[in-house]
Parts: C-alpha cells; structure tokens; sequence
C-alpha cells in the first residue's frame, strides 16, 4: 500500500475549505433559528405541542398546556392520552384581552384545532382528567351492581325497592341510594356523612350526619332552628339566592343576595363543621358540582280549589315552581296524575319532564365554578343542601310518612327545592318532615340543617371500609 504525503499548499486548501464549510454551516443554523424564532417566538420556556394545531390568519408566540388529575395543574408537553377533556379554563391572550376558548377550539382526543384571528395570539390549553361514576364505586370498593332505576315513584321506599340504582343526571349516568340501606356511611376526621349519589362525573354527594352514626336525633343537623329566609312575602324568597328586586320573573331570581340559610351554612362551613373546621379539608371538596335551587315555574294561569295561581313569579304573585308540579299537583293527571317524577337534572321545565332548559340550568345550579361547563360560579364555598327530587330518589314521598328510609332522622329539615307562593302570599319551601315525609314549610320558619357537599372524584380512602356504620368508607387524609 503506497502513502502519499500531503504538500503544505493542499493542506492550507483543505484547512480553509473545512473552515469556509464549518462558517457556513454555522451560518445556516443561525438563520433557521432566526426565522424559527420570528414565527414561534418561544416564551417562558414553554414547548410547543407535539399533536397537531390548525391556526389561521396569524402566528403563534406560544402554546403552554396543563393536566389535571384531580391534584392540580401539571405542565406537560403533549396532549396527554386517556379519558381526558379540553378545560374551559384554556383561554386565548388576543392583543391585551384575555378570551375563554369557545366556539374557536375543538379538541378530539388526538389534536387540538384553534382559530386564531390575530398575530401574537398566546394560547393556554388545560386538560382535565375525566372519571366516571364507575371508576369511583370500584374505588371505594362497591361489588354490588347498581340495579336499574326504579321507573315509579308511586309510593315510599320498600325492603323490596331498596339498594343503589342508576338514573341520569346534568353529567351522565348517576348511582344513587334508596329506600332501607346502611352502607353509605362516609367518615371526614371526626365526622360522619352518608351518600346520597355518587354523581355523573364520578364526584361523590354527601349529607351531613354528625359526630357520630346515629341516623336519628338533633345531633344528626349541622344547626337547628334556623330560617330559610327571614322576609317571606315575594317569590324572590323561593331562592337560595335572590334578586335585589323583583319586578319580573328575570329580576326576582337574580342570583345577587344570599338567603339566609346560605349564610347560616358558610358560617357553619367557616367556623364549626368536623369540630376542626371543615375549610381545612377544602382540598378534597369539588365546587364544579352543582347543588339544583330550582326556580322553573309553571306557565300559564291555573285555577283549582285553592284558587288562582297566576304564575308570574314574582312580587306577590302567586306561583307553582318545578318540584311543586313534580310531586304535589295531582290535577294534571295526564302528565303527572298520582306518580311523582323526580329528577337529578336542574332546569327541567315543569310543563314537559324531557325538556331541559339551559338557561334555567346556567342560572340555578349553584357552584363555585363552572369548570364543567355548566353552573353559575356564584357560591363562595362549596356547600350546598339536598333537593326534594333527591328525597324522592332516596325514597320519601310527598304527604306520607316514612321512617325506614335512610334520609329519616326524627327531625324537620330543609331541601333547597323551592315549593310555591300561595296562602298568605307566602314562599314556601320543601323539607324533610320529623316523620319523614316530604313536606313544605315558610320560608321564616325554624327548621334544621343537613349541609351538603361533593367530594372529588379522585378521593382516596383507608382500606377495609365497606359503607357500614362500623367500616365507614374514611377519606385519607394528609
């Protein structure tokens, strides 16, 4: 093999011609950075999403996205895989505005596509983990199957109609309990609440039952002798909150002052709920999940034997409201005749059980937050009360005792189901009566409390725990 050595004009050539390649390498690189920067112009370090983001009419500066598992926001870099759904929390920067993402984005498991308008547009995109109801029986460990959901309501809850059955509300398929059951017990630190559903989005419902698992006696109410609200004589009154005035139907039922049942259960949340405070478990509460303070109402003037109600719903008027029609007005016996029909969806219009009225449902699902999509984000804290439909899912009926059934306490307490205004042009209110009954009483009179709350879907608890009063189901805690 021959070696040729390389004269020192040739090895000159070759260093400058390495040096000239290297120069214009280097230079290439500078200046597809440049133009990457001029139409990305990467902020704050975030990445841009590796799926695909169809934009028109301008450049992006940065795309920044988030998941929730229920445990906060976590940065990520991908649109995450799995049963997940665009946040309305995700927003768009637009010159100095900042716009909620509506009719602009749509998201279908594997890309996102926004429509962008503007240069410079900055986008946020946040992902929440979605659970289903299921997902949360198999947590706490329920084997049994939910049977189906019980099509009549015709008389109280039997030993026959009795377990956890499925119905459907505002967030998908719900599991709720009935009729003799003593295996929804929950425990929070020291204290003690049952279930009354697990809802739609896997959130799990809870009444408030106390220091100890007694299901009857006064030490079962967060408070006693307490008004739903102390003024009576105007629909507005019905409400759990209220319009400043009421000059129509729209103006009575703005949701801007708190009943006075409302402030007495925030004090409670505040100051004396687990005997710790329950604010300090906030961590664990879900304020997307609404509570229903139903104020549809009736159209059309109706006569009876009691009278004429106009149904104006508001001043004075006298008014039949949505949970009234459902189980108490027998004289529409081709609609409703004597069956109640309750229901877990807030904002049912009381004239047609299948149609659901969205602004009915904006307005009176009351939460802290309308991350679903769906509820007011009036509420500062997330607490609310039972419904009378909830009653009649667990198995109380409208005029008849009952004192088998789980929500039986021996005590007169509140639902936030507004009844009518009627006799002394009065609001009235639907309650739990001391021998179970679903029954009515003025706004102004004394009643107990049941505070009502949501835990998050992804709540954890200690093992062993089956429902019962002596393995209740008991929340982790930190």
């Amino acid at each position: 093999m021959k070696f040729e050595k390389l004269s020192e004009s040739n090895g000159k050539s070759r260093k400058m011609f390495l040096y000239g390649f290297l120069m214009c390498a280097v230079l290439l690189i500078i200046i597809n950075m440049f133009l990457t920067k001029a139409k990305y112009k990467v902020v704050d370090s975030a990445k841009l999403v590796n799926s695909t983001i169809n934009y028109s009419n301008a450049d992006l500066n940065v795309i920044a996205m988030y998941k929730n598992d229920g445990h906060g926001n976590e940065t990520i870099d991908t649109i995450p895989k799995g049963n997940y759904e665009l946040s309305n929390e995700s927003y768009c920067v637009v010159g100095n505005n900042k716009e909620r993402l509506t009719n602009n984005i749509s998201f279908d498991k594997v890309k996102v596509s926004i429509d962008i308008t503007q240069k410079g547009t900055k986008c946020y995109l946040y992902f929440n983990r979605i659970f289903t109801p299921e997902e949360t029986l198999a947590n706490l460990g329920i084997k049994e199957l939910p049977k189906k959901g019980a099509t009549e309501f015709t008389k109280i809850a039997t030993k026959e109609d009795s377990g956890l059955f499925s119905g459907e509300d505002d967030y998908g398929t719900t599991y709720y309990y009935r009729g003799i059951v003593d295996n929804n017990w929950v425990k929070i630190g020291e204290e003690y609440w049952r279930i009354i559903r697990i809802n739609g989005n896997g959130t799990i419902r809870l009444i408030y039952n106390g220091k100890t698992t007694n299901a009857t006696g006064e030490e079962t109410l967060a408070k006693t002798g307490v008004t739903f609200n102390t003024k009576c004589v105007d629909n507005k009154y019905v409400g759990f909150m209220y319009g400043t005035n009421s000059t129509s139907y729209e103006e009575a039922h703005k949701n801007e002052e708190k009943s006075n049942i409302l402030t007495e259960i925030e004090n409670w949340y505040i100051n004396e709920a687990t005997g710790q405070d329950l604010k300090k478990y906030e961590k664990y509460l879900d304020g997307a999940t609404g509570f229903c303070g139903d104020r549809t109402k009736v159209e059309g003037a109706i006569t009876d034997a009691n009278g004429t109600f106009t149904n104006l719903g508001f001043g004075n008027s006298r008014t039949m409201y949505g949970a009234y029609h459902r189980f108490l007005d027998n004289n529409d016996t081709t609609h409703w005749g004597n069956t109640q029909n309750p229901t877990f969806k807030c904002g049912i219009d009381p004239s047609n059980k299948d149609t659901l009225n969205e602004e009915y449902l904006k307005r009176d699902l009351y939460t802290t937050s309308n991350e679903e999509g769906i509820g007011n984000g009036v509420l500062r804290y997330p607490i609310g009360l039972i419904t009378a439909d909830e009653v009649v899912f667990a198995g109380g009926f409208s005029g008849t005792t009952n004192d088998t059934y789980w929500l039986y306490t021996g005590e007169n307490y509140w639902t936030m189901s507004p009844e009518h205004v009627w006799i002394n042009d009065k609001a009235r209110i639907f309650r739990v009566g001391d021998n179970g009954l679903l029954g009515h009483d003025y706004v102004d009179n004394t009643l107990g409390v049941r505070p009502v709350i949501n835990l998050k879907a992804d709540t954890q608890f200690e093992p062993n725990g089956d429902g019962s009063t002596d393995h209740p189901f008991t929340v982790k805690l930190d």
